[in-house]
């Protein structure tokens, strides 16, 4: 709610849960929460969800909702294609080249070697102590 009008916050909603979980009604519950009781897991992200973002709209903070139909491989496709034509469009407005940016150029380029493509010679890519490909 604070801080410079210079952002867009994106709320990603999931419309369908795989699984649910239904909150629990225990006797060590703390009291404020009992009103959780038996309601689910899914309704109370959702509630959060719709009540921040009517929260930073009351504040005529800039907001968008991408609602995905389910957590699956195609829907997170989708989401991720979405972004990257989301940061084309927004260098091409803000007159940045998207596609020719030289901090990410030697990520390409191993890239392309350690996938083989001509002109580009394949090289050892060091990996901080503890991770691991």
């Amino acid at each position: 709610m604070e801080g410079p009008y210079d952002k867009v916050v994106t709320f990603i909603a999931l419309d369908r849960f795989p699984e649910d979980m239904t909150i629990p009604s225990r006797e060590a519950l703390h009291p404020d929460l009992a009103y959780l009781a038996g309601h689910s897991l899914g309704e109370l992200l959702h509630a959060e969800y719709q009540a921040t973002a009517a929260a930073l709209s009351r504040m005529g903070r800039m907001n968008c909702s991408l609602h995905l139909p389910d957590l699956t491989p195609a829907a997170l496709g989708e989401a991720i294609m979405f972004f990257q034509l989301a940061t084309g469009y927004a260098g091409v407005w803000y007159g940045i080249d998207p596609f020719d940016q030289p901090g990410v150029e030697l990520g390409k380029q191993l890239t392309f070697a350690a996938m083989g493509r001509p002109g580009f010679t394949a090289e050892p890519i060091g990996l901080p102590p503890g991770d691991s490909a």
